[in-house]
């Protein structure tokens, strides 16, 4: 009997270690949002890849992957650079102070947002296909860009100079990209659950493709 008992516990105790040891390592789909298609790869070397898609709309992202207990903690490497890059900043004789993003593909101007911050009355207002925005004169003491594909993130500027007046920008190639700050998920018996990096919610469902 004794040793029935033994080899039981010895099998029992074999059983939850192999279950400990199981890589989350896989393809996981997000289920239950509406027009959206989104998930990720967690890579064997700690790695992972995540798509997002909603209509035209796709964008990606990429860093590495933690088993803390019975959860995965998604961080990207390193902190995402700014969408925006500040091209100029410089006083001109101009009594409003001027906003301009360059860039070749005028639809995307469409989707930024502009705001003044200092002794200037304003809120975010949209820049327009032409890609130039007069507002009322006033001290800035910050310039904030909003990219209305990417509502998450908002893009802080400080003038170059005391008094500055004119500020011109370029959009930054890897505005798109999705930034992971400590995004936890709970492994589950199918996939995992939790949270997701642009969707507001802390109990998603990922579905592991077997």
């Amino acid at each position: 009997m004794k040793l029935l008992l033994s080899i039981f516990l010895f099998l029992l105790t074999s059983a939850n270690m192999a279950a400990q040891t199981i890589s989350p390592a896989g393809i996981y789909y997000l289920e239950g949002v509406m027009e959206t298609e989104s998930g990720m790869k967690l890579n064997s070397d700690s790695t992972f890849e995540f798509f997002f898609s909603q209509g035209a709309l796709d964008r990606t992202g990429k860093g590495r992957w933690i088993v803390k207990g019975n959860e995965i903690i998604l961080q990207s490497d390193s902190l995402p650079p700014k969408g925006f890059v500040l091209m100029k900043s410089e006083q001109t004789k101009n009594k409003k102070n001027v906003v301009v993003v360059k860039e070749s593909n005028s639809m995307l101007l469409s989707f930024v947002y502009v705001h003044l911050i200092g002794k200037v009355p304003s809120e975010f207002l949209k820049l327009g296909t032409e890609g130039t925005m007069e507002l009322e004169s006033g001290k800035v003491e910050k310039i904030e860009l909003l990219f209305e594909i990417c509502p998450e993130r908002v893009h802080e500027f400080k003038p170059l100079h005391e008094g500055d007046n004119y500020f011109e920008f370029a959009i930054s190639p890897g505005i798109m990209d999705v930034h992971f700050e400590h995004v936890v998920l709970k492994l589950t018996d199918g996939g995992m659950n939790g949270q997701h990096p642009l969707l507001k919610g802390e109990d998603f469902v990922y579905r592991k493709n077997q």
